[in-house]
């Protein structure tokens, strides 16, 4: 096999769908017919949420013609994506269409080994489109399909899908003691492809669901949990006594076995963090490892001070994590602050990886059980996951015992405040806007463009003033500093909607006219502009969020992978982030990870868990 399309199929298999979509956007650049490698990319995109994209490019990629069995499969799956994306009828024709598109590519390839796999699909659709009866008749055209098949010909791989799929047709026809049956033996072939047994568990339950059955009664166990991990530096009478490690480390690695953990975000500091870290390798977990700042800044300040031992052990766990990721690539500058910005970047990666992967998620701590008013450290972390509302476990450094879960009196302390006249760094979400064709606008048309595009565009930020810190215009430009990544979404989606309904033909305007917004969240110096006399931030991620708007399509709003994974933590599920990709940036500042921010289609409901197919 190719090795870069390997690379991407176990990329997937890990629930790396941003890693995987950049490996496969690349290898096209140097193969751009390979058709394999497109179908990869997209099935990518489609698994970390941005299945409209998916869809757009299905097109863009001239796939519709293409013959192939997956590639055919992949376009019904995307319709199939989009019915769970909506309710009442327009789900129900969603459904309907992707039962059509199954029905074709087993028309075409029935007799194919590989045919079972579009005829579950399609009685699965058929089942979700309120249609029963061409359920249970596609589930016996596959349970036939099934029959003929050699085991002795099969990988194990294979095995697996075909056993998944035996007891989806099983369910829909209401053998659920035979679909029970089948479960121990495909757990077994399962392997390490988490990504295959979360598409299995969320076809099941939503099958379940839809058929009225009981889905724990099947005995499917879940996919490996996700944590974030913190914990305190390790030093001789500090809050994690050197004499505690041993112990440390043993109940990290019982509670690691206990709650099944398979992956784990966070830093590297010498410590809780490096005995983390240490026992997810040991147990073949899968670390990613985000740094505040400098890798030497960060080496001197967290892990040097505890021993050169610990600089040993920091490389081995670096060199072996699956990914490494630099908050920011600036020094340290005796700002704690970065230490925050950091961890919430970690939380919200480890939420957004187990929404991909439908997985339990929670927080695994390391701490003495004492409460200080602090802006950085374990405790600001223990209480910023405490606002999500996700379960915490945990452990006391000093060899004391407490139950699971955050004391109420950590919840209770307030926030420490900056001092006055603090010089040092804030993170803050960042908006830069823009009208593409202000500049080919004759002065005859400015007053109105300033009037009826700015003035309706004031509107909206004015309704968001308690959230900003700042906000500053040049000719059609806007840049805005928000407090929280939740008030800088809301606001860029709402000036987006403001835009969509002017009716700039009436008004005398280009109809191109068009909104960019790029957001991002970083540490910043606020600062009074000593021209203008006006609140505003500097910083090199000021520089950074000014590089997204000039490459982000009309009409929509772009953000950070910063921002997405701390906008997972910080909002209600009224956003979603689809991904698309590695970006070049303005003025070659260089290659950055960007989402399509939008609304979920329904702000109410909880998370929605995607659908995984191979």
């Amino acid at each position: 096999m190719n090795t870069a399309l390997q690379e991407v199929k176990n990329l997937i298999s890990k629930g790396e769908f941003f890693r995987a979509y950049d490996a496969a956007i690349h290898a096209l650049g140097n193969n751009p017919d390979n058709t394999a490698l497109k179908h990869r990319a997209l099935l990518a995109l489609a698994n970390a949420g941005a299945y409209r994209l998916a869809l757009a490019r299905f097109k863009d990629m001239s796939l519709h013609h293409s013959h192939e069995l997956d590639v055919q499969c992949l376009l019904a799956r995307l319709h199939k994506d989009m019915g769970f994306a909506q309710k009442g009828e327009a789900a129900r024709t969603r459904f309907l269409n992707a039962f059509q598109l199954y029905e074709q590519a087993w028309q075409m390839h029935r007799d194919s080994p590989q045919a079972y796999y579009p005829a579950i699909n399609a009685a699965a659709c058929a089942a979700f489109s309120g249609t029963p009866d061409k359920a249970e008749q596609w589930a016996g055209v596959v349970l036939g399909q099934l029959k003929s098949l050699k085991n002795n010909l099969v990988d194990q791989g294979e095995q697996y899908w075909i056993n998944a799929t035996r007891i989806e047709a099983l369910l829909i026809q209401g053998q659920l003691g035979a679909a029970r049956a089948l479960v121990p033996e495909t757990l077994s072939l399962i392997e390490s492809d988490w990504t295959a047994l979360a598409s299995t568990l969320r076809q099941l339950q939503r099958l379940c669901t839809c058929l009225g059955h009981d889905f724990n009664s099947l005995g499917f166990s879940t996919p490996p949990s996700i944590i974030h991990y913190t914990g305190h530096l390790i030093s001789p009478t500090g809050r994690f006594p050197e004499h505690e490690e041993a112990r440390v480390g043993e109940q990290i690695q019982e509670l690691l076995e206990l709650y099944n953990v398979g992956v784990g975000y966070g830093s590297l500091a010498a410590g809780a963090d490096i005995l983390f870290a240490e026992n997810l390798l040991k147990r073949g977990a899968d670390l990613h490892v985000v740094l505040p700042f400098d890798r030497d800044d960060f080496l001197k300040v967290s892990v040097l001070r505890c021993g050169p031992h610990w600089a040993t052990r920091f490389e081995y766990c670096l060199n072996a994590a699956r990914s490494v990721r630099m908050a920011t690539d600036d020094a340290y500058l005796q700002d704690e602050q970065l230490f925050t910005y950091c961890s919430q970047i970690a939380m919200g990666l480890a939420i957004l990886n187990a929404r991909h992967m439908n997985s339990a998620v929670a927080q695994i701590g390391v701490w003495d059980g004492r409460t200080h008013e602090t802006l950085a450290g374990t405790e600001a972390d223990l209480r910023q996951w405490n606002l999500t509302g996700l379960p915490q476990h945990l452990m006391n450094s000093q060899g004391a015992t407490f139950s699971e879960g955050l004391p109420a009196n950590l919840a209770e302390v307030p926030r420490a405040k900056r001092p006055a006249n603090n010089q040092g760094r804030e993170s803050k979400a960042m908006l830069f806007a823009d009208v593409k064709g202000f500049s080919k606008l004759g002065d005859a048309t400015l007053p109105v463009f300033v009037e009826q595009i700015m003035g309706r565009l004031a509107k909206v930020t004015a309704q968001h003033k308690n959230q900003l810190h700042s906000i500053n215009t040049w000719g059609d430009g806007i840049f805005a500093v928000f407090n929280n990544v939740a008030a800088a979404a809301e606001c860029a989606l709402a000036m987006q909607e403001s835009m969509a309904l002017i009716d700039r033909t009436a008004l005398g305007l280009p109809e191109e006219l068009s909104l960019r917004i790029g957001l991002h969240l970083g540490p910043v110096y606020l600062t009074l502009d000593p021209i203008t006399q006006r609140e505003t931030a500097i910083g090199a991620h000021v520089s950074r969020a000014a590089r997204i708007e000039p490459i982000t399509p009309e009409g929509c709003v772009y953000v950070t992978e910063t921002f997405a994974a701390v906008l997972a933590i910080s909002s209600k599920n009224e956003f979603a982030c689809d991904y698309v990709g590695q970006t070049e940036t303005a003025k070659n500042y260089g290659l950055m990870r960007m989402f399509l921010l939008r609304r979920t289609e329904d702000s109410d409901a909880t998370t929605v868990v995607l659908d995984f197919e191979r």
